[in-house]
Order: structure tokens, then C-alpha cells, then sequence
């Protein structure tokens, strides 16, 4: 079965500014990965193409990466598939911030990405969202967990209350 997720968010800043912050992913200075809320992205080397790492759901290895425009991260142990960000520039002060998943899935994977993985998913990916826009311009309608999300997060051992987001300095 084949599984598509695909989120995106025009942000009101040069393509240049959150570039810059997509580079610090998985660095001690990570401005990227909403680690303040979600296990943080660990990689065996710094970020590059071959490192490989993950956040907690399996490993990933960084495919394909073009500072402060893409990241491609291909699934490994026995997932087919890979999730990427990408960066394009809508005009000189404003940039579109996208995230794609694609896999393949079984029959039972498929029912716990639907069921269990996939809301997790789309709430950290809306916080990452948030957390890029925080710095670089106004967060219009920061993201809130449902229910669904507080009750999946207390079952996996994390917070159902959400951390805020450090105010941009």
C-alpha cells in the first residue's frame, strides 16, 4: 500500500533566513527540529550526505542534501520509503517550507501509521512549522494538540502538555 503525507507553509521570509535554520538540524544548536517537544534528531556525524540517524522511530539515512534548500532522508530497517524537507523561494521575502513522506507499506504498518503514528507525525511537523516561523516572522495560528495527540503522546511516556516555543531573541 502506498502512503503519501505532505504538509507545507508559506513563511514571510527570505529563502536565505530559514535555510539557514534547516542547516541546524540535529546540531547542539538545532533552531530547526522542535526538540522541545519531540525526541530530538540524532545523527552518527554531522549532517551530510550518508549520516544516518533518526528521532526515535527507526533509522533514516540523509540521501540527498542541499544546504539551506533540501534534505532527503531515506528509511532504513526494512521501511521502503523517505521523507524530505524542501525550501522554495515564492519571491524575495517569502519562501515555501514543505515536507513530504512517501512509502510502502504492509497491511499492518499501514493500519499503525493511520491509527497511531500518523497524528504524531502531523503534530510534529506543524510544530516544526511553528518553530521556523517563530523565529523568522509571526506565527498566525500556532498549532494545538487534539486530544487524540495528548492521549498517544502520555501512551508512548511523553508530556500531553505542550512545551512553548522559546520566543525568538
Amino acid at each position: 500500500m502506498k502512503m503519501s503525507n505532505v504538509h507545507e507553509r508559506t513563511i514571510a521570509a527570505p529563502i536565505a533566513r530559514v535555510g539557514a535554520l534547516l542547516d541546524t538540524l540535529a546540531s547542539a544548536d538545532d533552531k530547526f527540529w522542535p526538540h522541545e517537544n519531540w525526541p530530538r534528531v540524532k545523527f552518527t556525524l554531522p549532517l551530510q550526505v550518508g549520516v544516518t540517524g533518526g528521532h526515535g522511530t527507526g533509522p533514516y539515512t540523509v540521501s540527498s542534501y542541499t544546504p539551506g534548500q533540501h534534505i532527503r532522508f531515506e528509511f532504513g530497517g526494512g521501511r521502503q520509503g523517505f521523507h524530505e524537507f524542501t525550501l522554495q523561494e515564492v519571491d524575495g521575502t517569502t519562501c515555501l517550507l514543505r515536507h513530504a513522506t512517501k512509502g510502502k507499506l504492509t497491511f499492518n504498518s499501514a493500519r499503525r501509521w493511520y491509527f497511531l503514528i500518523r497524528p504524531l507525525h502531523n503534530a510534529l511537523i506543524e510544530d516544526l512549522f511553528d518553530k521556523v516561523e517563530s523565529q523568522v516572522a509571526k506565527v498566525v495560528h500556532p498549532q494545538v494538540w487534539s486530544s487524540r495527540v495528548q492521549k498517544l503522546r502520555q501512551v508512548r511516556g511523553l508530556s500531553p502538555v505542550k512545551n512553548e516555543i522559546p520566543p525568538r531573541s
